[in-house]
């Protein structure tokens, strides 16, 4: 599938993530919109994974002894998406209080809100796990919470100076996140901050991630609809702390 190729995973899912809040303030500046392309893509792509995953789900109810699988190889796929898509739907959020509209904030409350019920119906079947199943089902857990809250992270330090903390998963926690990004970067400047989240994802949170590719070509439309929206030079750079998701997907444009 055309994601292989790009070797596209939930570490690259969370790197981009990571990309998207740093690049956040530079293009807040500009309050120029992504294209509307670009946004319908973005959409698109969304509404095809969760169409997908929703039919897994409801397909995975009838055979009960293949159930924990399906989750461990699913709960990856969503908990990662929902970070990317909740820390670029803050920027568009953001964007749109900057510009006085609200047409991105309802593009990216739909998505949301789609895998929304992805989560729920998951996280509500694995209550159904054989006992035996039990260590299984808690490490299916621990990655959704560790997801989330770097999730609120990368929000909280795009929504703090424009109050738009609709996509955390709790506002209050990714409230405190953002006042310390506004407190370091009065004192340090914005570029130390910036090294410490990223060594922080990359210490404690991507050694908990897999790198097995995902086989759903929606992720590469999801992921090159995001990167389309990001101006080119700010994904170049300089310095140790640029990303090899930077550098794979800059160099597959070409």
């Amino acid at each position: 599938m055309l994601s292989q190729r790009f070797g596209l995973s939930a570490k690259s899912l969370a790197e981009l993530a990571l990309v998207v809040s740093q690049v956040a303030p530079g293009i807040l500046e500009e309050t120029k919109a992504p294209s509307s392309e670009s946004i319908r893509e973005f959409w698109r792509s969304n509404r095809l994974l969760q169409k997908r995953w929703m039919n897994e789900l409801d397909a995975g109810t009838n055979a009960r002894s293949q159930e924990i699988e399906l989750f461990e190889r699913l709960a990856p796929r969503v908990f990662t998406s929902e970070i990317l898509i909740r820390t670029f739907g803050t920027l568009l959020s953001a964007l749109d209080r900057r510009r006085g509209t609200d047409d991105l904030t309802r593009v990216a409350r739909n998505v949301t809100c789609g895998l929304l019920q992805i989560r729920v119906k998951l996280l509500s079947q694995l209550l159904s796990v054989h006992e035996n199943d039990h260590d299984r089902v808690l490490k299916i857990d621990r990655l959704r919470r560790r997801c989330d809250r770097w999730n609120d992270l990368l929000v909280g330090t795009i929504a703090i100076k424009d109050n738009c903390f609709e996509f955390a998963f709790d506002p209050d926690r990714a409230r405190d996140f953002g006042e310390e990004s506004i407190f370091a970067e009065t004192e340090f400047g914005s570029r130390p901050f910036e090294h410490l989240v990223s060594a922080g994802l990359r210490g404690t949170f991507l050694q908990h991630l897999s790198n097995q590719n995902f086989d759903e070509s929606e992720f590469l439309i999801l992921t090159k609809s995001i990167l389309s929206c990001i101006p080119r030079q700010a994904l170049h750079r300089d310095g140790s702390f640029r990303t090899s998701l930077e550098r794979r997907i800059y160099s597959s444009g070409r």
